[in-house]
């Protein structure tokens, strides 16, 4: 699941192997390096507009509305969270120096529990914001008495605490543990790792129940859309006014669904082969694991978990192409950083 390092086909345990041969693990150099500018620049690009996202939403007086800044703090803060922790660890010890996990068992089941907690949290925010809009625009009598600025709120302080509660058997399940022995029969300390502590079938359970996988949301059709205009036709003179009201409305509501697919769409295939990945793990046993198969995840783990971050770096974009207000704070809050940096330039 979340290993990068499955038991894969080993050679004799000889003392003579370097650690990465007699432990199977072998990333090329120029995939370190590819790898390594792919999260230096997801995490410049991510940390930088999550934190301008939350700087906008937290700081400007006028921006989206007040249901829509909270669900843009909920997953700036989300996003920037997971690239703080998960890039710098993941890239030390599991791009460039597989042995020995240098952050300790409690390092390293935090870390994963960051991840999870992460993981859910920006689910979860999706999937609510998702109800939310279709609420808007399949319902909007019933949105306008129902959704506040308050009750989006305390939604959003219920995500946090249930992803925290999910995540938790994260905490429980992962651990560090030592994969060699010496001579004597003690721990071998330069092969220490960060990994799964229960056996296949319990992480089944954990990872299958309940799933993270990329959110998703019902939204309505072109034909749904229509109908609910439809639905109180106008009378008298004020008809051709009404219906280019109810014109204007009916593009703004589509627009918001086609936002709103393509917000679903981006973490589809962003998520899709990471939980591929995951399943891969848990599904295929110890003697399925061939020195071709092992390769192939050694990698594809990597590609995986760099797709994972690419949803957190791009979605300060997608809250640009939701809300035009914010785009402009947005714009407008870059600009006043660069200002301040020329200005302290010599």
């Amino acid at each position: 699941m979340e290993s990068s390092n499955p038991q894969p086909p080993r050679p004799s345990p000889s003392p003579a192997l370097s650690l990465d041969a007699r432990l199977g693990v072998d990333t090329r150099l120029w995939a370190k390096v590819l790898f390594t500018a792919l999260y230096a620049l997801i995490f410049a690009l991510g940390t930088a507009g999550n934190a301008l996202s939350a700087h906008v939403v937290l700081k400007g007086r006028a921006g989206p509305p007040g249901r829509l800044r909270y669900h843009v703090l909920s997953l700036a803060l989300s996003g920037l969270l997971l690239l703080l922790v998960s890039v710098p660890v993941e890239l030390y010890n599991f791009v460039w120096f597989h042995y020995p996990w240098a952050f300790g068992d409690l390092g390293c089941r935090a870390y994963y529990f960051v991840r999870e907690l992460c993981a859910y949290t920006t689910v979860l925010s999706v999937a609510s914001l998702s109800a939310e809009r279709c609420l808007a625009v399949c319902q909007p009598l019933r949105a306008r008495r129902l959704l506040s600025p308050r009750r989006t709120r305390r939604l959003l302080s219920l995500v946090w605490a249930a992803s925290l509660g999910l995540a938790l058997p994260m905490a429980i399940i992962m651990g560090q543990k030592y994969e060699l022995e010496t001579a004597d029969g003690e721990p071998e300390p330069a092969s220490r790792v960060c990994t799964v502590l229960v056996s296949r079938t319990t992480l089944r359970v954990f990872i299958q129940v309940p799933s993270t996988s990329a959110p998703g949301s019902p939204t309505p059709s072109h034909v749904e859309l229509t109908s609910e205009e439809r639905r109180t036709p106008p009378l008298g003179g004020q008809a051709s006014l009404v219906r280019h009201k109810d014109s204007c409305r009916l593009r703004r509501l589509q627009h918001s669904v086609q936002v709103l697919r393509a917000i679903v769409a981006v973490y589809v295939f962003c998520w899709m082969p990471y939980h591929v990945r995951r399943l891969m793990y848990c599904y295929v046993s110890d003697d399925g694991w061939t020195g071709t198969l092992y390769n192939f995840y050694h990698y594809f783990y990597l590609v995986t978990n760099t797709l994972f971050y690419v949803s957190s770096a791009v979605t300060p974009v997608l809250y640009n192409v939701v809300s035009s207000s914010f785009r402009k704070l947005f714009l407008k809050a870059l600009g006043s950083l660069c200002r301040e940096h020329h200005r302290m330039e010599p």
